[in-house]
C-alpha cells in the first residue's frame, strides 16, 4: 500500500497563477494505466493534459470547472483501491491542513522576487499583512496567507476574499439576439484579461515605434550566430539587456503607491510553438555575451518543446520581448505583463525597404514618453551599428552573380558594380561580365 504519484497544479506561464480544471477523466477509485490522461487544465492560452506516470487507482482532490492555485495538489494515484476515498473531497480545505503541517518544517531559501496569486494579493491587502512575512518564498497563494494567519493565532478557517470594488464594471453592450450569436468567454480568455488588465485598464499606457535600417545587418552578424541566422531576436535581447541598466524605469513596475526597480535584469522572450504561449527568462541577461544569449534562447526553446521547463525559467522576468517577425506583421502594439513597466515588440523586416519596426509599450505611472523614445533611439542606433555599411565589406563574401568570381580574386583596382540580377534580387557584377567579356 503506497502513494505512487501526487499531481500538483503546474506553473505553465508567469501570468498563470491559477489554472482551471476543465476535465476529470475518471471517477474516484478507477484503475488507470501509465500514460492515461487523467486531468485537463486550461491556461490563459491553451489546454494542458496531465498523464499518469504509473499504474494505480486515482483519487481526485478537485472538480471540473473550478480554479486551483499553482502547486496545489489536485489528484493522487495509489497502489490499491482501498486507499482511495470514494466521497467527494473539499480539495482546498483538506489540502490546507496537509500543506501547513509540511511547510512548518521547511526553511525557505528562495532569494529571488516573490510572486503572488491574485487572490493572495487581495487577502494580504484586506488583512493589512506585511509582505516581508513571505520573504524566502518563490510563490505565495491564498492558502499560504490563510496558513500564516492561522499560525499567528487567527482561527484556521476559510477567510472570504474581499469583493473587488477598485474597478467599476463597464456597461455591458446591448445585444440583439436576432442579429448576433452569443458565445461566452472561456475561462482562459477571462484569465488573460485578468492578468493583462492591471496595467492596461488604467488607460495610462502608450506605445512608441521606431524603425531600424536593416540593410546589410546580417553580413557580419550571422558570423556570430550559430542557431538563429537572419534573426534579430538574439542581438535585440543582447542590446536591450544592457540598455535596461541605463534605463531602470523600464526594468521595474508600479506597486500602487510607488515604483519597484528590479535589482537584476532578467529579460524574457515570448514563445508559442504549439505548446501554448509562455514567456521564458534569460537570467542576468545584462551580464551575458551575444553567444550566451543565443545559447540560452536555444536551450529554453528546447525545454519548452520537451515540456521540461522549470519554475526558474518562467519567474522573475523584469522585461519582456515578443518577436512577431516571422508572422510578416508591419507593426503591432504589445501588451505589458503584470509586474512589468514595459514590453518590446519586434515586427517583420520589410525586404524592399530594408527596415523593421520596434514597438515599446510603457506604463506612464513609471516612466514617460520622452525617456522611452530616447531608449528606442539608442537601441536602434546600436542595432544599426552592426550593418555592413558601417564596416569594411568582407571581400570574399562579394561574388559576381554571372561568373561567381569573388571580389578577393579581382585583379583590377576598379571593383564590382552593385546591380539587380535577372531574378530581381540585389547582387554584384564584375567589370569583365559588365563589359560582356
Amino acid at each position: 500500500m503506497a502513494l505512487l504519484q501526487e499531481i500538483q497544479v503546474p506553473l505553465l506561464a508567469v501570468n498563470d497563477t491559477t489554472l482551471t480544471v476543465v476535465d476529470v477523466a475518471y471517477p474516484n477509485g478507477q484503475h488507470i494505466k501509465k500514460g492515461d490522461i487523467i486531468l485537463v487544465f486550461e491556461t490563459s492560452k491553451t489546454t494542458y493534459e496531465v498523464m499518469a506516470e504509473v499504474d494505480g487507482f486515482v483519487q481526485y482532490l478537485c472538480e471540473a470547472g473550478r480554479d486551483y492555485d499553482v502547486n496545489q495538489v489536485v489528484a493522487k494515484i495509489f497502489s490499491t483501491d482501498a486507499e482511495v476515498l470514494k466521497e467527494p473531497i473539499a480539495a482546498k480545505q483538506d489540502l490546507t491542513a496537509q500543506i501547513q503541517e509540511v511547510k512548518q518544517h521547511i526553511v525557505n531559501a528562495w532569494t529571488g522576487d516573490t510572486l503572488y496569486s491574485v487572490e493572495a494579493l487581495r487577502l494580504i491587502e484586506s488583512l493589512h499583512i506585511d509582505k516581508s512575512a513571505f520573504k524566502g518564498r518563490d510563490f505565495v497563494t491564498r492558502q499560504d496567507v490563510e496558513e500564516l494567519k492561522g499560525i499567528n493565532g487567527i482561527a484556521n478557517k476559510k477567510i472570504a476574499a474581499p469583493p473587488v470594488t477598485a474597478t467599476p464594471k463597464k456597461a455591458i453592450a446591448p445585444v440583439d439576439n436576432s442579429k448576433v450569436i452569443i458565445e461566452r468567454l472561456s475561462s482562459n480568455k477571462k484569465r488573460e484579461i485578468e492578468f493583462l488588465s492591471p496595467v492596461q485598464s488604467t488607460g495610462l499606457t502608450s506605445t512608441i515605434n521606431v524603425t531600424v535600417n536593416t540593410e546589410g545587418i546580417f553580413v557580419h552578424l550571422n558570423r556570430s550566430l550559430k542557431y538563429f541566422k537572419n534573426s534579430l531576436l538574439p542581438v535585440i535581447m543582447y542590446e536591450t539587456a544592457r540598455l535596461l541598466q541605463k534605463y531602470p524605469a523600464l526594468n521595474g513596475y508600479f506597486t500602487g503607491d510607488g515604483i519597484a526597480f528590479y535589482k537584476q535584469v532578467n529579460v524574457g522572450f515570448a514563445v508559442d510553438i504549439d505548446k501554448g504561449l509562455k514567456v521564458l527568462k534569460i537570467s542576468n541577461s545584462a551580464e551575458k555575451t551575444l553567444a550566451d544569449i543565443e545559447e540560452n534562447i536555444m536551450a529554453l526553446s528546447t525545454r519548452y518543446l520537451d515540456e521540461t521547463l522549470q519554475l526558474e525559467d518562467l519567474t522573475d522576468i523584469t522585461f519582456t520581448i515578443t518577436d512577431l517577425s516571422s508572422e510578416g506583421v508591419a507593426f503591432f502594439r504589445p501588451l505589458i505583463n503584470m509586474m512589468n513597466s514595459g514590453i518590446l515588440g519586434i515586427s517583420a523586416i520589410d525586404d524592399k525597404l530594408q527596415r523593421c519596426t520596434l514597438s515599446c509599450t510603457f506604463d506612464h505611472r513609471v516612466t514617460e514618453g520622452k525617456m522611452v523614445a530616447t531608449f528606442l533611439k539608442e537601441l536602434a542606433n546600436r542595432l544599426e551599428s552592426y550593418r555592413a555599411t558601417n564596416h569594411i565589406y568582407p571581400v570574399k563574401d562579394i561574388i559576381c552573380y554571372k561568373c561567381s568570381k569573388s571580389l578577393a580574386d579581382e585583379l583590377g583596382d576598379v571593383g564590382f558594380v552593385k546591380s539587380i540580377t535577372p531574378e530581381g534580387k540585389e547582387g554584384y557584377i564584375c567589370q569583365s561580365c559588365l563589359k560582356g567579356f
